[in-house]
């Protein structure tokens, strides 16, 4: 007699695979973001912009016990924003410099510095050598 041949069960069908998330394109894509986002936040970062006829900038962190205040002078052919950057330019390389302030109407500038660094004579020998101290 013929043995009775059964079929075997057949499993129940897995469910399809899930595709893997495309991780190196995304990534990509987050890091390429994050950079346009630094750019564009950075390219302000330089510019000098006057408030209420001033800007001012901390080139460091001092104990700030002494200040003065010195007259600019506004070359042919710059604007109060070209001087600003170029004093705060001038400035940041000083040790002792804190609180630096321009301000726009009567061209001057307000520095705050540390005695123990600086001294008048000096940040008015920066100021003139950068071209922007009035004689």
């Amino acid at each position: 007699m013929a043995k009775n041949k059964k079929k075997p069960a057949s499993a129940p069908a897995a469910p399809p695979a899930k595709k893997k998330s495309p991780v190196v394109p995304l990534t990509i894509g987050v890091i390429a973001v994050v950079v346009v986002i630094a750019i564009v936040a950075g390219g302000g970062a330089n510019t000098t912009t006057f408030v209420d006829g001033q800007v001012s900038r901390t080139i460091a962190t001092v104990d700030e016990c002494a200040s003065t205040t010195l007259p600019l002078d506004v070359p042919e052919g710059q604007t109060m924003e070209d001087v600003a950057a170029g004093v705060f330019e001038a400035l940041s390389r000083t040790t002792g410099v804190g609180v630096v302030t321009v301000y726009e109407n009567d061209p001057r500038v307000s520095i705050e510095y540390c005695q123990s660094y600086s001294n008048e004579p000096t940040l008015r020998e920066i100021i003139g050598q950068a071209g922007y101290l009035r004689q």
